[in-house]
């Protein structure tokens, strides 16, 4: 028994999707709203002690005398992902880009590594799903085979760290962030593991001005996969979306901490891989010489890009006195 006037530690509560603290168990989150995401973790923490003054990794300076090269966008050279992007890669960033399977995410990411290596210098491509035969297997398809550009196939968060030491990448690109383990931080894939493995290679990001691109898996309804604040670690989130029997894939910034976060990128995929799509509208319009019927042309403003889209409608006589309409 608990001394007199002393309350008994009660275990806490927290959801592994939004970090919702409870002090007791509930079936569905207030927080976020997800069923089973509530876990036990222990008693509450102990009282904050008080913290002393410590030392400072650099002085506080003027605002006005803060460089500003370290911030400063470096395009990619891929028109369509640097305008998504707000004009390019910035040093110490650290990038999520989600999308369904097969979609042409590790595709142009690859391309995107090319690039890196051809411009601005060492970049490394760590693959945790495929194997380094058949990243190469693509890399040789697309042409996006250099001298710089550095693969690996690895699972543990430690080889991924001991890589980055020995090649010293401008970029690295992790596929994908669920299948990376850090021993001792919950099961394989699961949040608490995810949360550790971005905590990590945020850190090493941000120290050593490295670009970072996290590939990430999403549910059957079209969200990240993984714990919310994962979304809240990273500068930006990327939507890679498009249909299985369609080439057209759309690149959108879903948040960007450097840029606009309204931009989308038009790709298009083929033998070559993800090529960009300067002009989206003629995918959208039908070319025609004479006017048809039942068709117009709109205009739509997607970020600072005007994309023209042609609406069709069925137009048929009627008779006896019939009306159709649309609802």
């Amino acid at each position: 028994m608990p001394p007199a006037g002393v309350k008994s530690a009660r275990p806490a509560h927290r959801c592994t999707e939004c970090g919702y603290a409870s002090a007791k168990w509930v079936g569905r989150c207030p927080e976020c709203q997800a069923w089973g995401s509530i876990q036990e973790f222990g008693t509450p923490a102990a009282p904050l002690r008080s913290v002393v003054a410590g030392p400072v990794t650099a002085p506080a300076r003027p605002i006005a005398q803060v460089e500003l090269a370290g911030a400063r966008a470096v395009p990619t050279g891929i028109a369509e992902f640097d305008r998504v992007l707000g004009g390019g890669l910035v040093p110490g960033a650290v990038l999520l880009v989600a999308g369904e399977p097969g979609v042409g995410k590790s595709t142009l990411l690859l391309e995107v590594a090319h690039r890196v290596a051809e411009r601005n210098g060492p970049a490394l491509v760590v693959s945790g799903e495929e194997s380094a035969g058949q990243v190469r297997l693509r890399a040789e398809r697309i042409g996006a085979l250099h001298e710089r550009l550095y693969l690996a196939a690895e699972t543990e968060l430690s080889a991924v760290l001991a890589h980055i030491e020995q090649v010293n990448p401008t970029l690295l690109i992790l596929d994908s962030v669920q299948t990376v383990r850090s021993p001792g931080d919950g099961t394989d894939g699961g949040a608490t593991q995810v949360r550790a493995v971005a905590s990590a290679l945020t850190a090493v990001s941000k120290s050593r001005g490295m670009t970072t691109i996290l590939v990430g898996h999403v549910t059957k309804d079209g969200a990240i996969a993984g714990p919310r604040t994962l979304e809240h670690l990273v500068d930006v989130v990327i939507s890679f979306d498009g249909e299985r029997h369609s080439t057209l894939r759309l690149v959108r910034a879903v948040k960007n901490r450097f840029g606009p976060a309204d931009e989308i990128g038009c790709f298009e995929i083929g033998d070559a891989g993800v090529v960009g799509v300067p002009d989206p509208s003629a995918l959208f319009v039908s070319r025609r010489t004479a006017p048809v019927p039942g068709s117009c042309v709109t205009v739509t403003m997607e970020g600072s890009r005007p994309l023209l889209a042609e609406v069709q409608a069925l137009v048929a006589g009627t008779g006896g006195g019939a009306r159709r309409a649309a609802p």
